[in-house]
């Protein structure tokens, strides 16, 4: 364990200083998908069908808050609609965006995030590069070391870079999947409200 260690810090060290925004911007990245998941998996676990939530709706019956998108759009529905159906139907598509809004916050920054790392090892290239040259420019060619530590700084954020980039695109496009999901969920409840408002005009 302890040579694993070693080793991984030896390996950081190779790959010069922006190894540490390298690893700043991975652990903020998985920080929020931990985050996200934890979220979403509440979701999952408390959520209820679209026919219980039109139900709901029809006997005025107020769920708790805790839980879900849809138990919140069903709360907040009940509490404040009125005897107009165009309010209500606008009144809805608000609470619905509201909490698709809220499903999508920080995706965007886990995006961004994993398309940060590449560009950072990218800059690592570039920099383990000009050190190599510089080395050459001193030493010539005679001096592997001074050269192999130019070209292993290179290699090395490059490689940490993709290594925080793939796993972090993966993990947003399935985040994205999800929400999508459960935003899908709650459109098939604006359109079973809707269609009851319709059937009863």
């Amino acid at each position: 364990m302890m040579e694993i260690l070693i080793r991984i810090v030896d390996y950081g060290r190779s790959g010069g200083f922006l190894m540490l925004p390298i690893i700043a911007v991975s652990l903020m990245m998985w920080g929020m998908i931990i985050v996200k998941l934890q979220e979403l998996y509440e979701v999952n676990r408390h959520d209820f069908s679209v026919k219980e939530a039109v139900a709901w709706v029809q006997q005025g019956q107020e769920q708790p808050l805790a839980g879900t998108p849809l138990r919140h759009v069903v709360f907040h529905f009940i509490e404040k609609k009125t005897t107009d159906r165009e309010t209500d139907l606008a009144l809805l598509s608000t609470l619905i965006n509201r909490e698709i809004s809220r499903l999508s916050n920080n995706l965007s920054y886990i995006y961004i995030l994993a398309a940060v790392a590449p560009l950072l090892g990218l800059l690592g290239t570039v920099g383990g590069m000009i050190s190599t040259f510089d080395a050459i420019a001193v030493f010539g060619t005679g001096n592997a070391r001074a050269m192999a530590q130019g070209i292993s700084e290179a290699l090395v954020t490059t490689q940490s870079g993709l290594f925080v980039s793939i796993p972090g695109l993966f993990m947003a496009s399935f985040l994205n999947r999800r929400i999508s999901r459960i935003a899908q969920h709650l459109e098939e409840f604006r359109a079973a409200i809707m269609q009851g408002n319709a059937a009863s005009t």
